[in-house]
């Protein structure tokens, strides 16, 4: 049995399902695969099926996106 010490935090998964992806942004699916297929969020294949999103990758998308200005009411 191996014990968790104080120090030792959980890695973050470095590739995530397109449901995590849409988590971590506060969207849906759909919104995450439009992303995909226009090539805005790089992602790659595990496998013949599963398509994943690098961290880095989705990392270097929210940083990469611009700031909206402030509209009064909205």
């Amino acid at each position: 049995m191996s014990t968790l010490h104080v120090d030792e935090a959980p890695r973050a998964r470095m590739l995530l399902s397109v449901a995590d992806v849409a988590a971590e942004l506060g969207c849906g699916r759909d919104t995450v695969y439009s992303l995909l297929t226009s090539g805005r969020l790089p992602s790659v294949l595990v496998g013949e099926r599963l398509r994943r999103v690098r961290r880095p990758d989705l990392e270097r998308y929210i940083a990469d996106l611009p700031a909206s200005p402030v509209t009064n009411g909205h």
